[in-house]
C-alpha cells in the first residue's frame, strides 16, 4: 500500500507566504476522493484545494515509493488530521502493468496538435527548405520527392519533419497591430495568405523587427532522406497531414516525446506581459481554451506554471455628473482592475509558451495582462507607458 503524504501547510515558498488551513482546503472539500480515468493533476489538486497551483508547495514525497510523484487511476485521494493538521494522503490500488499516471492536462484532441505540431524558432531565414517538387508539382505528398536545400547534420535514411510558416510572434504591443483573420506566413516567412488551417485567431504583430521573438511553424509532414546531389537532398514525403509546397521549412526529426506528468505551479511575477494570441476558437477565449504569451524558458518560465489573467480597467466618461459630451470627455474616470481567470503553461519555447485556461471567471481578449497567481492589484496598474488600452480585442 502507498502512502504519499501531501502536507497542506506549506513551509517556506519561493512565492507565498505560509497559508492557513482555512486558506488553501476548499470550503466544500471532500474527505476523500477516487481518481479515475480522464482526471488531471489539476481537477485532483482543485477538488480540495482553493488555489491548484499550492499543490507543488504541500507536496511531501515519500521516498520508500517507487515514482512517488505519479497518481493512477483507481487511486484514493482522502484528507487526514495529524496533530491538528490536515494532510493529504494517496493510496495505491492494484493496477495493470500498462496503466497510465494522471497528466497534469488532459491531451485530447484540441491540445493535441499544440504538443505535437506546432513549434517556435529564433529565425527560419536560415533553415533547410523546399526549393521543388517531384515533376515540377505544384504540391507534394506522401509517396513523392520533394527537393530540400541546405539540409545538414543527416544522412541518407534519416527522418526528418516538414514545417509550414505561420505566425511572427512579438512582445513589444505598443504600435502593434492585430491579426484577426486565419492567415498564414507565406513561403518566404513574412505577409501573409489566407490559410483556413490556422490555430490563432487574433495574433499580435510588430512594425518593428526589434520586438520579433520567434516564428512559429505547423508541422505539414515527414519525409526520409533519399539521396544528396549538388547541395539538394531528395526527400521522400512518408506522411503529409497538408500539402507540402515550395517555402517549407524541414529539419530532424527529434527523439523523445511530449512529457505531461508536471504539477501546477505558481508562475513568477513577469510585469506587464500580455496574452499574445488566442486559439482559432474565437477571437475571444474562455475555459480549457489556448493562448499565446510571450514569455518563455529564457524568461524562467516552465511547463505547469500557472498564472491569473488580468485587465485593465477602461476610462469612461462621467457623463451623470457633467451634462455636456465636452465636459464628461474631460472628466474621465479609469474603472478598477478585473481578475479574468488563471492560465496554465503547457509547452514552452524559449520566448514564446502555450496556456490553458484552467479557471475563468470572463472573458480573455488578446492584449490582457498576465501576472503571478495570487499577485495583490490593489495598488498596481497595468498600464504601459503609452498608456495602450485593450478591452475587447482591438487596440484603441
Amino acid at each position: 500500500m502507498r502512502n504519499i503524504m501531501l502536507a497542506l501547510t506549506v513551509g517556506a515558498a519561493v512565492f507565498f507566504a505560509k497559508p492557513a488551513a482555512s486558506d488553501v482546503l476548499r470550503t466544500d472539500h471532500p474527505s476523500e476522493y477516487v481518481v479515475v480515468k480522464g482526471d488531471t493533476l489539476w481537477d485532483i489538486s482543485a477538488r480540495f484545494l482553493d488555489k491548484p497551483w499550492l499543490w507543488p508547495q504541500i507536496w511531501k514525497k515519500n521516498p520508500q515509493i517507487k515514482n512517488p510523484d505519479l497518481i493512477y487511476p483507481g487511486d484514493v485521494v482522502r484528507l487526514v488530521y495529524i496533530d491538528g493538521k490536515p494532510y493529504l494522503t494517496v493510496n495505491e490500488a492494484p493496477r495493470a502493468v500498462d496503466a497510465m499516471p494522471v497528466g497534469a492536462v488532459g491531451i485530447d484532441d484540441y491540445i493535441l496538435p499544440f504538443l505535437q505540431d506546432l513549434r517556435v524558432v529564433d529565425s527560419v531565414t536560415d533553415m533547410p527548405h523546399v526549393l521543388g517538387t517531384q515533376g515540377g508539382n505544384l504540391y507534394g505528398k506522401a509517396g513523392e520527392l520533394v527537393y530540400v536545400r541546405g539540409l545538414k547534420g543527416v544522412a541518407v535514411g534519416d527522418d526528418v519533419e516538414i514545417f509550414e510558416p505561420t505566425v511572427n510572434f512579438a512582445r513589444n504591443f505598443r504600435g502593434a497591430t492585430m491579426r484577426t483573420d486565419t492567415a498564414d506566413l507565406n513561403f518566404r516567412g513574412s505577409r501573409h495568405v489566407v490559410d483556413s488551417s490556422s490555430f490563432w485567431n487574433g495574433v499580435f504583430t510588430s512594425p518593428s523587427s526589434s520586438d520579433f521573438i520567434g516564428t512559429e511553424l505547423r508541422r505539414v509532414g515527414g519525409g526520409r532522406v533519399e539521396s544528396f546531389k549538388g547541395g539538394i537532398a531528395s526527400v521522400m514525403v512518408t506522411d503529409a497531414g497538408f500539402e507540402i509546397s515550395k517555402g517549407n521549412r524541414v529539419a530532424p526529426k527529434t527523439a523523445g516525446g511530449y512529457d505531461p506528468y508536471y504539477f501546477p505551479t505558481p508562475g513568477a511575477d513577469l510585469g506587464s506581459v500580455r496574452v499574445m494570441a488566442v486559439s482559432k476558437t474565437d477571437r475571444v477565449a474562455g475555459g480549457r481554451d489556448i493562448i499565446a504569451i510571450p514569455v518563455g524558458s529564457k524568461q524562467g518560465v516552465q511547463n505547469g506554471n500557472t498564472f491569473s489573467i488580468w485587465r485593465q480597467g477602461e476610462d469612461v466618461p462621467d457623463d451623470v455628473r457633467n451634462r455636456s459630451v465636452m465636459m464628461a470627455q474631460m472628466d474621465q474616470v479609469r474603472m478598477p482592475l478585473e481578475r479574468l481567470g488563471s492560465v496554465m503553461v503547457f509547452r514552452t519555447f524559449d520566448n514564446v509558451s502555450y496556456g490553458l485556461i484552467m479557471m475563468n471567471a470572463k472573458p480573455v481578449f488578446v492584449g490582457d495582462f498576465i501576472r503571478a497567481p495570487d499577485a495583490d492589484m490593489s495598488k498596481d496598474s497595468l498600464s504601459l507607458p503609452d498608456d495602450t488600452y485593450i478591452g475587447s480585442g482591438s487596440v484603441k
